[in-house]
């Protein structure tokens, strides 16, 4: 308690050495920053005053408007209690809650451990439970909090690509090792952990590789075309376990990718990595500062490709023509189109000129995919009726359809038809972005176009005994995966139930294993009773006994440590609950 701080590190000849720093802030245990514009997002821990121990985590926002280096004021609390405080308080941050980053859509988005999180507050008073680790967003003004991927263990970071692809390195937790893996974030997937990670695999997103042992911190999606082909465009993992930075070469595949890892640089005890807008590098190692740390040990080491030249990031108050700023959006990569996207929705002005951008077949897609998102976040319900001409254009329909159904406060006008006819896409990557949003616009009556999505045979149990394929590629699963959440999102019980008479009828008791209405179990029954076919019988038996069986409600007072726990324990503090 009152030992953290902030600091801003100032190299004004650009000669790769600190002349000069300020204290930002002082602030407990920084796991997480990031600086846009004038503002500093920092998600720390806090501490209790009466016992001085570690009590939960904050997503706070800082101000620099003077450009002193030094915090303006106070930190404004953006979430409130985004941990577990009985276990920070007992054994440390290590499995909390950490890395945050902002992708071109405007949201940031938090990588939380496998602590998990009860009850954390955005500012509208929204509150919401994870029990293990995942991947949340807010909003920049602290609303419209929500889950963004569920199941996953101990993650650090999350590198953001500019077409809104997330990637993860977190540890596995089958009762053998740490491993790491390296796993592609796809909205509203479940990676598995901690309750079905090991036995009902066939239910989740697998993650892209199991590299072997390590421990995974901070993340990077480098995009930025001042650095050599070979290097850019690949996601940069530290791993602190190991003392390297990764990338992983990334091939696509269906929705998802295949992946090569490949060693970057080796340095001791890293911890974090990011790039400017300038296009320089920059590590930070704890370098023999141990597992507990030091005050006398760690470093930041700043990392050039050959024959760089510097070229000073813009003082983009000096634009004040809006339109120079809206042609910062083409430039090449991913730091300077941010930095100008936020500095134009800040300014709420150049809409008609971002959209003549996203238009333009003749740029990259890099940029179309900003200005899209740009132009979304500008206008609003008022940009709804262009935005659906761009599903149409085949180049950006994907982005087009995130970018119509990713704010719930204007959804409600959107139109259902362009998600539904990108169901009928050659695109698996279409069809994931169209599924997804048909989940977030909420209308029951497109439950019949999402089953008609098939289930692939890779859908199958693990054996009894054995344990699932959970880091192995499976991209066929992806799309009725997702269907199979969206139809939960939708509460389509009526049309799952009315599907067990057709051949729809896998994927409808592939999602009533989580449906647990007596309409499931009453349909269920009655299918049961008036077939002959002994493996739909099985399959029915099956999901009624899942939906039989139901996790209790997470309230922070257990974990699953950082080995599985017995089976006997597990059901000790369920209180009763007996579990499949």
């Amino acid at each position: 308690m009152n030992k953290g701080f902030i600091k801003r590190l100032v190299d004004c000849n650009h000669d790769g050495i600190m002349d000069s720093h300020t204290e930002f802030a002082q602030v407990d245990n920084p796991r997480g920053i990031l600086a846009v514009g004038d503002q500093v997002f920092v998600l720390h821990t806090t501490f209790s005053p009466e016992t001085g121990k570690a009590f939960n985590m904050d997503l706070v926002v800082f101000e620099d408007k003077d450009k002193d280096g030094v915090a303006d004021g106070p930190a404004k609390v953006l979430i409130k209690n985004l941990s577990n405080s009985k276990y920070l308080a007992g054994r440390g941050t290590d499995h909390a809650t950490n890395g945050i980053q902002m992708g071109i859509d405007g949201w940031i988005y938090i990588a939380v451990g496998d602590f998990g999180f009860h009850n954390a507050t955005d500012r509208e008073g929204t509150q919401l439970t994870m029990l293990g680790g995942g991947v949340l967003r807010v909003r920049p003004d602290g609303t419209e909090m929500e889950v963004y991927t569920h199941g996953l263990r101990n993650i650090y970071d999350v590198a953001i690509d500019p077409f809104m692809n997330i990637y993860t390195r977190g540890n596995t937790n089958d009762g053998g090792g740490w491993n790491i893996r390296f796993i592609h974030q796809i909205q509203s997937g479940e990676y598995g952990y901690p309750v079905l990670f090991k036995h009902f695999t066939e239910e989740i997103l697998p993650a892209l590789v199991d590299v072997g042992g390590g421990s995974g911190t901070g993340s990077l999606y480098m995009n930025d075309n001042r650095w050599p082909e070979k290097y850019n465009n690949v996601p940069m993992m530290a791993d602190w376990g190991r003392s390297y930075l990764y990338f992983h070469r990334l091939t696509e595949n269906k929705a998802s990718f295949i992946q090569d890892e490949e060693e970057f640089i080796q340095l001791p005890q890293i911890t974090d990595v990011d790039v400017d807008a300038a296009g320089a590098m920059y590590l930070s190692a704890w370098d023999g500062a141990g597992y507990s740390g030091s005050p006398d040990k760690g470093y930041v080491v700043r990392v050039l490709p050959e024959n760089y030249n510097y070229e000073p990031f813009p003082n983009l108050e000096d634009f004040y023509w809006t339109g120079s700023l809206v042609d910062l959006l083409k430039e090449g990569n991913a730091k300077t189109r941010l930095s100008a996207q936020y500095e134009l929705i800040s300014r709420g002005k150049g809409a008609d000129k971002v959209w003549q951008l996203a238009q333009d077949s003749s740029l990259s897609l890099e940029v179309r995919a900003a200005a899209i998102f740009t132009f979304a976040q500008l206008t609003g319900e008022s940009g709804i009726d262009r935005l659906v001409t761009l599903t149409e254009d085949p180049q950006v329909q994907e982005y087009a359809l995130r970018a119509l159904s990713d704010r719930l406060g204007t959804i409600e006008k959107v139109p259902t038809k362009p998600f539904v006819n990108a169901l009928k896409s050659d695109s698996d990557r279409v069809k994931a972005a169209a599924i997804v949003g048909l989940g977030r616009l909420g209308k029951k009556e497109v439950a019949n176009d999402l089953l008609e999505i098939a289930v692939p045979n890779s859908f199958k149990a693990p054996e009894m005994g054995t344990e699932g394929p959970h880091a192995r590629p499976n991209a066929e699963i992806v799309v009725p995966h997702l269907a199979v959440k969206a139809l939960v999102k939708l509460d389509a019980v009526d049309a799952c139930v009315s599907a067990l008479d057709t051949d729809q009828r896998d994927l409808a008791l592939w999602a009533m294993r989580y449906m647990h209405s007596p309409k499931v179990v009453d349909g269920l029954i009655k299918a049961y009773e008036k077939t002959n076919d002994a493996v739909f019988k099985n399959k029915i038996i099956n999901t009624l006994a899942r939906i039989y069986h139901k996790e209790a409600p997470y309230d922070t007072s257990w974990w699953w440590s950082t080995r599985r726990i017995p089976m006997a324990l597990i059901i000790k503090r369920w209180n009763g609950i007996t579990l499949l």
